[in-house]
């Protein structure tokens, strides 16, 4: 009896066995090694990283339930969990309605009272 076993190719080997891409053979790791393209997309989604911490502070200080903000802000409870949970991020859309309850709310650090008024 013989017995079978499968060979899985190496996935940094092409089935024809060329070695995968080095920073010496592509143009794109030898231009950018440490990931600049990677380290630019996290701090443009910083902001509104940063802005999800505040609006979950502000719920917390408030004493709001997930169920009672996302209600407050018109979404899905689902939608708040993901945002909360990290696991997406809030568009356009999603970001102006955080923005505009946050600064809505009087324990935002930059309202006072002159900002209260109409």
């Amino acid at each position: 009896m013989t017995s079978f076993t499968m060979h899985r190719p190496s996935p940094w080997r092409s089935p024809l066995g060329a070695q995968a891409p080095t920073a010496s053979t592509s143009p794109r790791l030898a231009t950018d090694p440490l990931g600049d393209h990677r380290l630019a997309m996290l701090a443009r989604k910083e902001p509104t990283r940063r802005l999800v911490r505040d609006v979950i502070g502000l719920r917390r200080l408030r004493k709001l339930s997930q169920s009672a903000l996302a209600a407050e802000l018109g979404v899905s409870k689902r939608t708040w969990q993901e945002w909360e949970q990290g696991r997406r991020l809030p568009s356009g859309v999603g970001r102006a309605l955080l923005n505009r309850w946050a600064h809505e709310q009087p324990e935002w650090p930059g309202n006072t009272a002159d900002d209260s008024s109409p």
